[in-house]
């Protein structure tokens, strides 16, 4: 029976230790593909450079992504991986993930001392202090050569709030600023807007409001778009006029985007839309701009609204010269609200059919370029 038992526990750990350098071989060679892929379109490139844009993405779409492309995987990383068999993860890898998340400096810095310190076996520990606020621990482990990889700052935003601020600062002291990239450009600006506090610090550190994700996903590993509206729009959305305003001081461009209709049609959360009104955007006098799209749209701020149920935003677009009468996607204001609109909309919307104040504001510009 014992020998039995002992047969049994070998083949488990052959399969195990197969598994493993399975898993190895596969991820080299897909580290040996991305550099090969990376080196041809960057030949092809040169070559052709007229058909830059097609080479480029190309070669983006045939390569699988992981979560740290950004990072060499060597073999001594293995000690991370569950191959699904029980227990089959390292104890010295449950010892070390365990002393990040808890924040056992102690511990940590006894493993690192013992233990081979690769890029990867560093970052990930740092990914998993920062995650849950640990900042001990996190600037121990940037201090023993932890890279900041494109996931590591992200990790912060699932941080206690209280504890976000100071892990930024300890990542910003190792050389991070809020422009860098994570996959594919995304940055952190929209995501914290919500965050008046963070907000303002990121700002207050360099932070571009007109950088944003690409909007093709052409480059996993590349910059983000610079003229990107994703955050003046999110806060449009998502917040309030003095939120908005400290994004314009900053230098974010109305015209990178459509922030007028995100506000607009926004319906955050626990809010009403019949009596929130739509957030002011200074500067931001064309309420009839039409948005361009591939997809199927309101078009115009003033649909939105309607769409939304907000009467008292369609009431303030109408004041400030919004004319329902244009045509989106799925129709006008006017067409939309005789079929869907309550019969407070209806009527908000054909007193100002009545009041004509787009047509009015036609009149004063057709006057002052004479």
């Amino acid at each position: 029976m014992t020998g039995t038992n002992t047969d049994s526990l070998r083949r488990q750990q052959q399969i195990m230790i197969q598994a493993r350098l399975q898993r190895m071989q596969m991820m080299a060679a897909q580290q040996q593909q991305q550099e090969q892929q990376k080196d041809a379109m960057k030949a092809n490139i040169k070559s052709n450079r007229s058909d830059n844009s097609s080479i480029h993405l190309q070669s983006q779409s045939q390569m699988m992504g992981t979560a740290h492309d950004d990072l060499p995987f060597q073999p001594a990383d293995m000690i991370f991986i569950d191959v699904g068999i029980p227990n089959s993860k390292s104890a010295i890898a449950d010892s070390y993930e365990t002393a990040c998340r808890n924040g056992s400096l102690s511990t940590v810095q006894s493993i690192i001392r013992a233990e081979i310190r690769t890029p990867y076996f560093l970052n990930h520990g740092l990914n998993l202090a920062l995650k849950m606020g640990n900042d001990e621990v996190s600037r121990h482990l940037l201090s023993s050569g932890a890279p900041i990889a494109r996931i590591t700052p992200a990790q912060i935003l699932s941080a206690p709030s209280s504890r976000q601020i100071p892990l930024f600062e300890i990542l910003f002291e190792y050389g991070w600023t809020p422009n860098d990239p994570g996959f594919y450009g995304r940055v952190l600006l929209p995501e914290i807007v919500t965050n008046l506090p963070l907000l303002r610090w990121f700002l207050s550190h360099g932070a571009n409001p007109n950088f944003g994700a690409q909007r093709l996903n052409h480059d996993r590993l590349g910059g983000p778009d610079v003229d990107s509206c994703t955050t003046l729009e999110s806060a449009a959305r998502k917040t309030d006029v003095e939120t908005v305003r400290l994004l314009l001081e900053h230098g974010a461009k109305i015209e990178n985007g459509f922030p007028l209709h995100s506000a607009a049609g926004s319906c955050p959360p626990g809010a009403n839309p019949h009596v929130a009104p739509v957030t002011p955007i200074p500067a931001c006098a064309d309420v009839n701009q039409k948005e361009e799209s591939r997809h199927m749209i309101p078009g115009y701020p003033i649909v939105y609204a309607v769409m939304a149920g907000a009467v008292e935003r369609v009431h303030w677009l109408l004041e400030h010269g919004a004319n329902p009468e244009l045509r989106g996607s799925y129709g006008s204001a006017v067409s939309y609200v005789e079929v869907m609109g309550s019969e407070k909309m209806k009527r908000v919307v054909a007193e100002g059919v009545k009041a004509r104040n787009w047509s009015k504001d036609q009149e004063k510009e057709e006057k002052a370029s004479r």
